[in-house]
């Protein structure tokens, strides 16, 4: 399937707001919310829109600690270090990536004592080196 500048603005809407009603989407976009309900269900058939989630302020449920992990997976450990990271919940992301790490996880913990005991738990796949977040000026999803 190839995306046009209306599928392209649907998508950009749809990240602001998911929840926005149809008909008033529609209606921003000069088309009919028949053509915008057919418009979105193309774009998640063809794998362009993955999902709609609620972004929940981690700070405020508790999650006051937001870590980058570097990790060096050998890669005889990976299938069990997948395994390992899919059952953990404070991981929000985990990226394969270049350089002297093999991999690059985004975390969060309700505490520093937290994250010390998850980054006990992690080496036992391969050093690791951790930076702690301070703050974040840009987020975007």
């Amino acid at each position: 399937m190839t995306i046009d500048e209306m599928d392209v603005q649907i998508m950009n809407l749809l990240k602001i707001d998911a929840r926005t009603p149809a008909e008033k989407l529609a209606g921003e976009l000069g088309i009919t919310a028949d053509d915008l309900a057919a418009r979105m269900d193309n774009l998640e058939k063809a794998g362009y829109i993955k999902g709609y989630y609620t972004d929940i302020d981690l700070e405020k449920i508790g999650y006051r600690i937001k870590a980058f992990i570097m990790i060096s997976v050998l890669p005889e450990d990976q299938r069990k270090f997948y395994d390992f990271i899919q059952k953990e919940d404070s991981i929000l992301e985990c990226s394969h990536i270049t350089g002297p790490f093999s991999m690059l996880l985004k975390v969060v913990f309700p505490s520093t004592a937290d994250l010390d005991t998850f980054i006990g738990q992690l080496q036992e796949f391969g050093r690791t080196e951790t930076q702690v977040v301070f703050s974040t000026v840009l987020e975007r999803h």
